[in-house]
């Protein structure tokens, strides 16, 4: 039986559970009728539906870039209401240009929830790589992704259910958009209710995660300037840019080759495979078997890197085979062609791989470079800028009808560049721990009785400890008595 200590709102681990929640909600729906190619609608709905989606990443990553500095000034709750709000108006959008075949809603839709989307994503990364133990690092990035997976398999059952009599080439159902619209709208409640601010973050064992400084939105601006130009942040940005992109070029080819019943089951392949594939590569990163942290990380891009090249070149080796490209007419294929459709099948458990485990080594490798709160919002923003960005550029080459064959050529040496580049940064520039060297975060206590035991710390380190969570102690009190509106308190103060 749970006791109250492991359900309270404060614990770290349930506030990322509660992102989770959300998540399934909402990106998990969104993932759903986006798999099923053409916005869920019929095929010559598919230049709409990437139109759209392009104005929807390219507002997400210039967003995520503001939502990084201001995240701390309007607080994660805030962030996280914002960011539940576009979602099923997006959905409302497409259901009503499939119905009327008037696109103006789905693309002032697309703007919204372009908007709205960089509030939800980055706040659900600053809280996946700062709340965490170091050891726990992975763990929470799959939580999350692992929710969003199973959100997107309901959804994408709910589709595929509906229209398992489908062998024509047409849109889904209204049922379909009403229950999306539905689940969707939950979420604001979900963060309405139960996020709490981050100073009132206690861990288990009854320290606080960090002290915030007060800063002000010109020190927050320049901070996020600074973080955009760090060397590892540049060259992290070639896998930030491409993780993302397998589900933008598979919903392309999967509107265009199959009828709506197999894009339906291709859909919730693509998504089933992804409740699987975080658990099991956080017993790679967050292994007590491997002692470094390098060397997890080393392990874990070797693998998600060989199957994210394997699936971008059987795509090129499908195309080629069948004679597909973008150009060609709509084929309407059935699951029933097995010597077409067996093949696609493996290609989209290569990319569902990918698109889960390709981006969760990434972004464990981007919150082991700091522990700092303050950082750790800035590059949440980058993060998610970087992959909006390649998201957009898969849309965009969708919708100019760039072949098929040239958009999975680029992902393969996208992929390719970008596992050196994680490679490299593991090597080169994460440290075993970042406990100790970060003057705002508190560290875990059997991190200091360990370091301690071991005598790499004295007790001018510990007394420093202790002034640290005094102080994190008092910013949260404050917060309470203040209604949670921000007041800080004194000598709590920003720490070069």
């Amino acid at each position: 039986m749970l006791s109250k200590e492991k359900l309270r709102l404060s614990r770290p681990f349930n506030q990322n559970l509660v992102v989770g929640a959300m998540l399934f909600c909402l990106p998990g729906m969104y993932s759903a009728i986006t798999g099923l190619g053409a916005g869920g609608g019929k095929p010559s709905s598919l230049e709409v539906a990437n139109n759209v989606n392009a104005i929807i990443y390219i507002f997400l990553a210039f967003g995520s870039l503001v939502v990084g500095f201001v995240l701390h000034k309007l607080t994660p709750r805030i962030c996280l209401i914002i960011g539940a709000v576009g979602y099923p108006f997006y959905i409302g959008g497409l259901w009503y240009y499939d119905r009327s075949g008037n696109s103006w809603l789905v693309y002032v839709s697309g703007v919204v929830s372009g908007i709205s989307g960089a509030f939800l994503w980055t706040t659900g990364a600053y809280i996946e790589f700062c709340y965490p133990e170091e050891k726990h690092k992975a763990m929470y990035i799959s939580i999350q992704w692992a929710l969003r997976s199973v959100g997107a398999t309901v959804g994408a059952s709910i589709a595929f259910g509906s229209n398992f009599e489908a062998t024509a080439a047409v849109g889904v159902s209204t049922g379909v958009y009403i229950a999306f619209i539905l689940i969707q709208s939950a979420a604001i409640l979900i963060a309405a209710l139960l996020i709490v601010h981050p100073s009132k973050v206690v861990r288990d064992d009854g320290s606080h995660i960090a002290i915030f400084p007060k800063k002000s939105l010109v020190a927050e601006l320049k901070g996020m300037a600074v973080a955009a130009v760090d060397p590892r942040y540049l060259i992290l940005a070639i896998p930030m840019f491409c993780c993302e992109m397998a589900l933008g070029l598979l919903s392309s080819v999967n509107s265009r080759a199959f009828n709506l019943r197999t894009r339906a089951l291709n859909n919730l392949m693509f998504n089933v495979i992804q409740m699987f594939v975080p658990p099991l590569l956080t017993k790679v990163l967050d292994s007590k078997r491997i002692a470094s942290r390098r060397q997890r990380g080393f392990l874990g891009i070797a693998i998600t890197g060989t199957i994210a090249c394997g699936g971008a070149a059987g795509l090129v080796g499908w195309v080629e085979k069948n004679g597909f490209d973008d150009s060609s007419a709509p084929r309407a294929w059935d699951w029933t062609d097995h010597t077409i459709w067996v093949p696609m099948l493996i290609i989209y458990w290569c990319f569902g791989t990918t698109y889960a485990g390709y981006q969760m080594v990434t972004e464990y490798t981007l919150s082991s470079t700091t522990n700092d709160p303050d950082k750790l919002s800035k590059v949440a923003g980058l993060f998610k800028f970087y992959s909006s960005l390649g998201m957009f550029l898969s849309f965009i080459l969708g919708g100019q009808g760039v072949v098929f064959r040239g958009q999975s050529t680029l992902q393969l040496i996208l992929y390719f560049l970008g596992s050196i580049a994680i490679v490299y940064i593991l090597w080169r520039k994460i440290l075993e721990t970042n406990y100790f060297t970060e003057s705002n975060v508190i560290v875990p206590h059997d991190v200091e009785e360990k370091m301690r035991v071991e005598g790499k710390i004295d007790d001018e380190v510990l007394r420093s400890e202790e002034e640290k969570e005094r102080l994190a102690a008092a910013q949260a009190q404050s917060k309470a008595a203040a209604g949670g509106k921000g007041v800080d308190v004194e000598g709590v103060r920003e720490v070069s």
